[in-house]
């Protein structure tokens, strides 16, 4: 076992090149404030149809290749499909072998020349080490159709520790409901559907077993529409319950204090047949499919949070604000702050959104200086105004 410790891992930019609407020249996004220090908080903006699921979809594509050893496919169609290429930058502090660094690690993939190994060189002038605070540059990452590991990616001593310390780590089963002893990273993708269907649209035994998205994976990927029981958050629910070592108490305690507090609404517990999670609204007991659009998004996203980070997790929210109430929008953009700014975890939520309200509310607090938060933010159209 390897005593490689993971302190931080941030995303400081993205670059790519014939992905999505970014086919003319290299696009980049960076992922720092002005003082070079990795967000914590980061908004995308843009009207529909201008990248910003395309951004997520990319930073989820890289991430999901840090975790696969012979991968037979990128999973980005204009990768798989077409000549696309991207570079995630990351920095990563860590301890290892009794010393602490910080260095970048350039996760690369795609179609590259025969003498292209990045879209983006750190070391030079303009993407200095020194700005960003760093020791030295590492790659890893896969080029071509057949998908040919870097030369980096086998013969970095650095690359290949934490690529065993993630494969030692896959399959993981959660230690804990809102806190995690587990170091390595992940990233939790959410679509922009977040749902809870009714029990009557679920397919599959409703039996008590360990949900889907249960154990560690580099990427989990909450796509849209899935009407499977082991999908559901009804399911996570009872499998925390079964547990009965504490997460669902917690589960019940997040929900009651962040979602239902001030309502006639309570997360009541577990019901035996069916199982499923119970929700008391005026005394009378109704399914979770029964909250409003609201409170579901805050559910989802609160509890598969708390189910399945780790020490170092990065929270990607497609369209955060749709569907949702003002109120709710912002009761959202509050929780996912807070969230950021834990002491006790390093949290990086990215989120996308075109709501002028919550626009103007975050370019306003944009120079407020939050305790714990580190926030910026990228407009893909430059001439969209809040």
């Amino acid at each position: 076992m390897t005593d490689l410790l993971i302190d931080e891992f941030r995303p400081i930019c993205l670059t790519l090149d014939r992905i999505g609407p970014f086919q003319e020249s290299l696009y980049s996004i960076d992922f720092t404030n002005n003082d070079n220090i990795p967000c914590n908080f980061y908004m995308l903006i843009a009207p529909n149809g201008f990248g910003k699921t395309t951004i997520l979809d990319a930073i989820a594509c890289a991430m999901k290749l840090l975790g696969e050893q012979q991968p037979t496919e990128y999973g980005l169609d204009d990768i798989d499909n077409g000549n696309g290429r991207i570079q995630l930058d990351i920095s990563v502090r860590y301890r290892w072998r009794g010393k602490a660094q910080r260095i970048v690690l350039s996760i690369i993939a795609g179609h590259f020349g025969h003498d292209e190994t990045s879209l983006k060189v750190w070391g030079d002038e303009e993407n200095s080490l020194k700005k960003a605070e760093a020791d030295s540059w590492h790659r890893l990452g896969y080029i071509g159709s057949r998908l040919s590991p870097l030369s980096t990616h086998k013969n970095d001593g650095f690359v290949n520790e934490l690529l065993a310390l993630i494969q030692f780590s896959q399959g993981l089963s959660p230690d804990s409901f809102n806190e995690s002893a587990i170091p390595v990273p992940t990233t939790l993708n959410f679509s922009a559907y977040r749902d809870i269907l009714p029990m009557v649209q679920l397919s599959g035994s409703q039996s008590v077993a360990s949900p889907e998205h249960w154990g560690y994976k580099t990427l989990h990927q909450f796509s849209a529409h899935n009407e499977t029981w082991k999908h559901s958050l009804d399911s996570l629910l009872v499998w925390l319950k079964w547990l009965d070592d504490g997460r669902f108490e917690k589960a019940q305690d997040l929900l009651n204090q962040h979602v239902f507090f001030g309502t006639n609404k309570v997360f009541k517990g577990i019901q035996r047949d069916p199982p499923q999670a119970i929700i008391t609204i005026n005394g009378q007991q109704h399914r979770l499919d029964r909250l409003s659009s609201g409170e579901k998004n805050i559910a989802q996203l609160m509890l598969r949070i708390g189910s399945q980070m780790t020490k170092n997790t990065l929270v990607l929210i497609d369209e955060f604000d749709v569907h949702l109430h003002i109120r709710w929008q912002y009761q959202l953009f509050d929780a996912l702050q807070a969230l950021a700014a834990r002491k006790d975890a390093h949290i990086t939520v990215i989120l996308t959104t075109h709501s002028v309200e919550i626009l103007d509310t975050f370019i306003n607090r944009m120079n407020i200086k939050d305790e714990g938060l580190v926030k910026g933010g990228h407009l893909i159209d430059k001439g969209m105004r809040a």
